[in-house]
């Protein structure tokens, strides 16, 4: 009741309050992110999230002073010397602290004044030894003077030499050589045991030659050349497509021709012989009969092939030497042996005539080592041949020159050679190579007929079951 009259006694100053507190704030207007817009731009045009993503410089903005020692400054003063590699006496001045002045040492670039020696001769050495036409007493003199002042550096002696002096020409290689030959003849006389080395002058001029015409081509030249070079490329290609084609086509021949084994022949004589005995004894006849044995060797595929550097560029002549990469270690391992019995170098100079007769020598090493293995493949061929002949009562003996299997080391003797049926050669190098890879081969291959040839006697044994069961049980029975 009491609320209701105050109401009613304030009237409109109430309904005055009440409209006020009715009223609503007005609300904020939002923008709405529009479609494909990155969350991050709109932060930014929102003015959401805004805070800095690099990272801000909290330090200092000004230095600070330098800070000085504390100790006393030291004395410095300017003090003459002298140089040591000079011999004019020439005083310089210097700044030296006043404690080292007492205690100076000599000066330190002194040690970089390298002083070339420049030979001198006597009247009697020129006369005797150095005396030529072409030069004269004289100017041979000023020739080693201007040397001597200019220390060998010859496009300056070559600049400052003074032809008009003499009235002769004398280009670089001119005076070079006239100074390197007079060295050449003292350091003979006065040691006769050193090997002093030459100056060729007409090699110079040739070389300086070739390189003015190689600079001194024009663009028509230089396209003939690359052109040239281009058609040299094209050609090696064809000629490496032509290689391979006959490489492959000589193996397909090789395969056409490879004779059936002896084994084979007879075990498809005697099958067939159930049908037909007459085929059977010609098929027999035929495995008999001499032909190759053993595969042709292709010499083209055995010799090494090293790398040729035909592209245009600089190479060392040592990359030549290289041994191929596909190359087994057990060929590896027969030239190193055969070149340490031959006491030959692992690694010979790399001249040209040594890297072809070098290259050209293991290429043969190979070549004996494929050679050996095929003659002993062929040794084992004719050895099984033997023994069939031995069976149906005929002789049959094999030259000692087949012999490869057995061979002593260090090669045959003299008294094993030369005569008839003998090998012609001692087989030294052929005896320190080791082919036990294709020993292994033919022993497994001799292991695999004589099982063949014993198979009717095998099982016409008794088995283990027939016996009892297991042979374990049947021991303890």
């Amino acid at each position: 009741m009491i609320g209701d009259a105050h109401q009613i006694l304030l009237g409109g100053a109430a309904d005055a309050s009440k409209e006020t507190t009715s009223k609503k704030t007005p609300k904020q207007t939002s923008f709405r992110k529009p479609e494909g817009m990155k969350r991050e731009l709109f932060n930014l045009i929102a003015g959401k999230d805004i805070t800095s993503v690099m990272p801000t410089d909290v330090k200092k903005t000004y230095k600070q002073k330098f800070q000085t020692g504390f100790r006393a400054v030291r004395k410095f003063k300017w003090i003459p010397f002298t140089n040591e590699g000079r011999t004019d006496n020439l005083m310089l001045n210097h700044w030296v602290r006043s404690d080292k002045i007492e205690a100076q040492t000599p000066y330190a670039f002194a040690k970089f004044n390298r002083v070339i020696e420049i030979p001198t001769y006597t009247d009697e050495e020129y006369e005797n030894h150095l005396k030529i036409a072409k030069w004269a007493r004289e100017e041979t003199d000023y020739l080693f003077d201007v040397c001597r002042q200019f220390d060998l550096r010859w496009f300056i002696v070559a600049d400052r030499y003074d032809c008009k002096k003499f009235g002769v020409n004398r280009s670089a290689e001119d005076l070079k050589e006239r100074f390197y030959q007079i060295q050449y003849e003292l350091q003979l006389l006065r040691d006769p045991s050193s090997t002093p080395t030459g100056y060729d002058a007409d090699h110079e001029r040739r070389r300086k030659e070739q390189l003015n015409k190689q600079w001194n081509r024009t663009k028509e030249q230089l396209q003939e050349e690359e052109d040239l070079i281009a058609e040299m490329r094209r050609i090696d290609q064809r000629k490496k497509e032509r290689e391979k084609k006959a490489h492959d086509l000589q193996k397909l021949i090789n395969m056409s021709e490879q004779p059936a084994s002896p084994s084979t022949a007879g075990f498809s004589g005697a099958a067939a012989g159930k049908r037909n005995k007459q085929f059977r004894t010609k098929a027999g006849s035929i495995s008999m009969a001499p032909g190759p044995l053993f595969n042709p060797l292709d010499i083209s595929v055995t010799a090494l092939r090293f790398s040729e550097f035909k592209s245009s560029g600089v190479h060392m002549r040592g990359q030549e030497m290289k041994l191929p990469t596909n190359i087994g270690q057990k060929k590896l391992k027969n030239i190193e042996v055969v070149l340490e019995k031959c006491k030959m170098e692992m690694n010979p100079v790399a001249s040209e005539s040594i890297m072809k007769v070098y290259n050209d020598f293991r290429s043969q090493i190979m070549l004996a080592q494929e050679l050996k293995s095929a003659m002993q493949t062929a040794e084992f061929e004719l050895e099984s041949l033997r023994t069939k002949l031995q069976e149906q009562g005929k002789d049959f003996d094999i030259d000692s020159r087949f012999r490869i299997s057995q061979l002593p080391e260090g090669g045959l003797d003299d008294d094993m050679v030369g005569g008839p049926g003998m090998a012609s050669t001692a087989r030294r190098i052929t005896s320190w190579i080791d082919c036990s890879s294709s020993k292994e081969i033919s022993t497994a291959n001799a292991r695999k007929r004589k099982a063949t040839a014993t198979t009717p006697t095998l099982t016409s044994t008794p088995s283990s079951s027939s016996m009892g069961g297991d042979p374990k049980r049947r021991k303890n029975n």
